[in-house]
């Protein structure tokens, strides 16, 4: 595998281990036990043509804290998909690099649209999903075994966003779906037990790319940008996204519950992950890591054959919403790029004050190799950074709250960090009241991560996980 997004530190590792016991540097602490788990892509076969980091096959990485030991496993997602290319024992589908669509003959009944489910791992009502927003999510055991696509009792057909806002108050999970064809965009409402009760069709004009949104206690938010998925292009072998200046920027205000989004006017910008949304004396408030312009299509999204793609990040933007006047506004936080905005979940759709991100803070590189963990006060609107050193790149950072806590910043943040030089991985884990200090304790996995998505903490991991 010699592609660009196959070299390196995108390179795929080629096996499955389960390994006790895992060394130690530095103290990690009693109270914090559960299980890390990432989502990312990990190519199983040479690809058929030009090959984009958004198609590797799903692997989950785990690794487990409890008892004073740390346990890690690793598994291939095997999606129907995977599991047709396992038994010719070679790719048979394309991607976003060079679209190919095999034949039932082939793959069976595993679809002509390969979903890698690479993206993020998430929990609710009991089950473990492991999600990519083309795509049904695929339901995983805490083992990190696939138990296969889950379409809440046949009531989702399609795709399901990778990134379902969870209520943490009332245990209502909300999510949605953009497509490449009308009505373009879905919205659904799924109860705390995990079933489907509301899937409300919101017609656009066009397919606005839309990887992430917002809850408040009483809204959804969403918001569609310039940024758009041109099917037409990705079948003819141009870059799958386009930057189109005259579709404007909207946020977009739904009730809970309800049919209808009302579309606001914004300054452009696409934001690719969010923080957190809240409302207070009828202004809705939110924020997120914006990016303006082409740099998303030339740069992480767009390029499948260049290890130098652009590297311009988003940044941090606030964005509010004066429902009474049907206002929407934006500014600028920060002018230091990064991504993978982190809160404490137990605050989402509430006030929050401390929100985390990944960002560059030595030299700008390709988007995604971040080197720095940076924490914002938005009470006093101070920054807080650590530096991972040159030749590093940082993951996102997990909250995991103190048990015994009461704040909101009680709690640890847990990040991969990757040594370029050595191959060398570790989780590290640091206070989250002292960002500045760096990380407390470094669990060294037994092997080099490639790099990934999304992670999520466990807290309460069941008998079964790879602990037990």
């Amino acid at each position: 595998m010699t592609q660009p997004m196959l070299r390196e530190v995108f390179a795929p590792i080629t096996d499955e281990l389960d390994v006790v016991d895992l060394e130690i540097t530095g103290n990690v602490p009693a109270a914090l036990e559960g299980a890390f788990i990432r989502n990312g892509p990990n190519q199983r076969f040479e690809p058929l043509g030009r090959y984009h980091m958004f198609d590797g096959d799903g692997m989950l990485h785990s690794l487990t804290l409890r008892d004073g030991h740390a346990v890690y496993r690793n598994r291939w997602i095997r999606t129907a998909a995977l599991a047709a290319e396992e038994r010719a024992g070679r790719a048979l589908y394309g991607g976003l690099g060079e679209m190919h669509f095999p034949t039932r003959e082939e793959v069976g009944d595993a679809g002509n649209l390969k979903n890698p489910a690479n993206t993020n791992i998430v929990r609710h009502a009991g089950r473990y999903l492991a999600l990519w927003e083309g795509g049904l999510p695929t339901e995983v055991t805490a083992s990190l075994d696939t138990v296969g696509t889950f379409d809440f009792d046949g009531r989702l057909s399609g795709a399901f966003t990778a990134h379902p806002r969870i209520d943490p108050r009332t245990g209502e999970m909300f999510a949605f779906a953009y497509q490449p064809f009308a009505p373009y965009l879905r919205a659904f409402h799924i109860s705390p037990n995990g079933e489907l009760v509301k899937s409300v069709d919101l017609d656009r004009p066009s397919c606005s790319v839309m990887h992430d949104f917002v809850i408040t206690e009483n809204h959804v938010i969403f918001v569609e940008s310039p940024l758009v998925f041109d099917l037409a292009g990705a079948l003819e072998g141009r870059a799958p996204f386009n930057w189109e200046a005259d579709h404007g920027t909207h946020v977009g205000v739904m009730a809970r519950g309800g049919d209808h989004v009302d579309w606001i006017e914004v300054t452009d910008g696409y934001v690719n992950h969010f923080w957190n949304a809240w409302e207070e004396h009828g202004i809705i408030t939110f924020s997120g890591s914006s990016i303006v312009g082409t740099s998303y299509t030339s740069g992480e999204g767009g390029a499948a054959d260049g290890g130098d793609a652009d590297s311009e990040p988003g940044r941090p933007t606030r964005y509010r919403v004066d429902l009474a006047n049907r206002t929407a506004t934006s500014e600028l936080i920060d002018d230091l790029g990064g991504d993978y905005p982190r809160i404490n979940d137990a605050y989402l759709g509430i006030r929050s004050r401390f929100h985390t991100m990944s960002a560059f803070g030595g030299r700008a590189d390709i988007v995604g190799h971040f080197d720095t963990i940076v924490q914002y006060d938005d009470h006093t609107d101070a920054r807080t950074s650590w530096y991972a050193g040159a030749g590093t790149i940082v993951g996102e950072a997990v909250f995991a709250a103190d048990p015994d806590g009461t704040e909101e910043n009680d709690g640890w943040l847990l990040f991969t960090v990757h040594d370029r030089a050595t191959g060398a991985t570790d989780l590290a884990v640091m206070d989250a009241h002292d960002v500045a200090a760096g990380p407390i304790a470094r669990v060294h996995f037994p092997r080099r991560l490639p790099f990934g998505f999304h992670a999520g903490w466990f807290p309460d991991v069941p008998a079964t996980s790879p602990a037990s």
